[in-house]
């Protein structure tokens, strides 16, 4: 299996510019390069950039990013002794504004690392495994989703206002479990609101932000919690938990847009 870089044609042009390939693959219902990804490369290039564990990540997508050549700018905003903020910027072909993302990195060594505690973080009750789980289908008389293809989405649980999705894990990385949290995130957002709503709108999410709480390796796919906490007038809030098996990876909330159907 590739690693990130490889499943995602990047390369480095110099410390704080990147380019990614993307291609169709990657996109979601609306068009574009699945947000997940985008958050997730920008994860990747800020650790790389300065070398430290991501904690956090708060991502703006400011338009759909159509499939092609991303080009990706690290700007460091403070550099300290125990974190690093950093600036993310993606661009698309015609050099226009898509993602922005401020990344939050911590430095092991200034941590207190024999400190642990379990908090009140278990996984979803009734969990069903990934086989008797039942795979995304591609919407009937609507365009195709790529991404359900390539992630191979798949509703395991819930009910109600919230939906539990498993999300395949396309390279093979160490380290990488915060990039991979953030496409099983962005991707457990859209059922729950979806079932709410009933067709009534379109439901684009135009963020998402992350905690990162879990350091183990990713398997084979990862599991994600989205629970609708509320819709008014038009905009839906989402609180989302993404596991790997039961290891608690991140935590986070997600913005998502009612457009009415024209």
């Amino acid at each position: 299996m590739d690693t990130f870089l490889e499943t995602f044609a990047g390369r480095a042009s110099d410390d704080s510019q990147w380019t990614f390939d993307l291609d169709e693959r990657f996109n979601g219902a609306f068009g574009g390069t699945n947000g997940g990804v985008l958050s997730a490369i920008s994860v990747y290039v800020a650790r790389s950039r300065s070398g430290r564990r991501a904690a956090s990540i708060d991502s703006r997508y400011v338009r759909g990013f159509r499939p092609g050549s991303a080009r990706v700018v690290a700007t460091p905003l403070n550099e300290g002794r125990t974190l690093t903020f950093m600036s993310v910027d993606i661009f698309d072909n015609d050099d226009r504004l898509c993602t922005h993302s401020t990344v939050t990195l911590a430095q092991p060594s200034a941590l207190a690392s024999e400190l642990q505690h379990p908090g009140g973080a278990t996984p979803p009750e009734n969990l069903s495994s990934w086989e008797q789980g039942r795979p995304w289908s591609q919407p009937k008389g609507l365009p195709e989703i790529p991404l359900i293809e390539t992630f191979e989405p798949t509703l395991l649980g819930g009910q109600g206002v919230e939906s539990i999705t498993a999300t395949k894990v396309i390279w093979q990385e160490a380290d990488t479990h915060s990039e991979a949290a953030c496409i099983a995130a962005d991707i457990s957002v859209g059922p729950p609101v979806s079932r709410a709503i009933r067709g009534a709108a379109a439901t684009p999410n135009p963020d998402l932000s992350l905690r990162f709480c879990g350091t183990s390796t990713p398997g084979d796919y990862l599991t994600a919690s989205c629970r609708l906490e509320r819709i008014v007038a038009g905009l839906a809030s989402t609180r989302i938990a993404v596991w790997n098996a039961t290891d608690l990876l991140a935590i986070g909330i997600s913005t998502t847009t009612c457009i009415p159907i024209r």
